[in-house]
């Protein structure tokens, strides 16, 4: 397990500080991406027999665990969606994430696009605590290829928190200038023009298109951070490491998850299939023209 967090030591340098106003509506949100993980169970996609960009975009998931959990707790799983009796049941030992790939235009281009869904058991989770039922990743390429937008499916806080490369930053920064006032990246609207969305964090750029490492909090199951195969690791300890399916969220699959989300009544900031968000980018980001 120690050389799965090897993966993250290469270590790159980031354009820009920590300097987002003490005033900020976000700096909670800001200050999660420094978090480190003292425990964490690892979860990476199962070997796939090409190696295609489903496979090698699939998030690298990094579940935290409490040093002290409560009696009886499990470590939180996501898993398998299936139909018994009538009812929709959850196999915890048979982890898998459902995935769709599209594409959207934005800035007058297409870009491909790949979603990631994963489901937890309703209610409590394996720190004894109520938290998301729903998880997942959207992540859109720019015109070359390159994965520079990472949007997370749910927050406990209600935000929508999108994370995107050092590149895309840059470009933005160079186009529009400094970042507006309470925010702390060029690519970021005004506080007030987009209340709910924040840019949690500006990774490095990989060398190669590749998922990244997911930081998944106890209890709530929100993005504590995300951050590039190529950054440090924020966990300190690994207690196991499981392999999960990449499924088709598609037919019954497709159903079922929806099914989880209408139960469950989670606001999510993106939903696989979804016309209506897909120019939600242009919305909420200041997309360079190089983009």
């Amino acid at each position: 397990m120690a050389a799965v967090v090897s993966l993250c030591a290469w270590g790159c340098a980031g354009i820009h500080s920590d300097r987002a106003e003490a005033a900020s509506p976000y700096a909670d949100l800001y200050r999660r991406g420094t978090n480190e993980f003292a425990e964490a169970c690892f979860f990476k996609p199962a070997a796939a027999k090409t190696n295609d960009m489903v496979f090698a975009l699939a998030p690298l998931i990094l579940q935290e665990v409490n040093a002290a959990p409560e009696p009886q707790a499990r470590p939180d799983r996501f898993g398998t969606l299936s139909l018994t009796n009538g009812m929709l049941t959850l196999d915890r030992s048979r982890p898998a994430i459902y995935w769709q790939a599209d594409t959207v235009r934005l800035k007058v281009k297409e870009h491909v696009r790949f979603a990631y869904v994963w489901c937890y058991s309703a209610g409590a989770s394996g720190q004894g605590k109520a938290g998301l039922a729903l998880q997942g990743l959207r992540i859109t390429l720019n015109s070359a290829g390159q994965p520079v937008i990472w949007e997370a499916l749910a927050d406990n806080s209600g935000a929508e928190l999108i994370f995107v490369s050092q590149s895309l930053e840059a470009a933005a920064l160079a186009e529009f200038g400094k970042p507006l006032p309470g925010r702390r990246y060029a690519i970021e609207r005004g506080v007030k023009e987009v209340p709910n969305v924040v840019v949690a964090r500006v990774i490095d750029d990989g060398p190669v298109a590749m998922g990244p490492f997911v930081y998944l909090s106890a209890g709530t199951r929100s993005v504590s951070t995300l951050i590039c195969r190529c950054m440090p690791a924020q966990a300190k300890k690994l207690l196991a490491a499981s392999a999960y399916d990449l499924l088709p969220f598609q037919a019954e699959a497709q159903l079922r998850l929806t099914q989880v989300k209408v139960l469950g009544k989670e606001r999510t900031a993106f939903w696989p299939g979804d016309g209506r968000s897909d120019q939600q980018l242009e919305h909420c980001l200041r997309l360079p023209s190089a983009f």
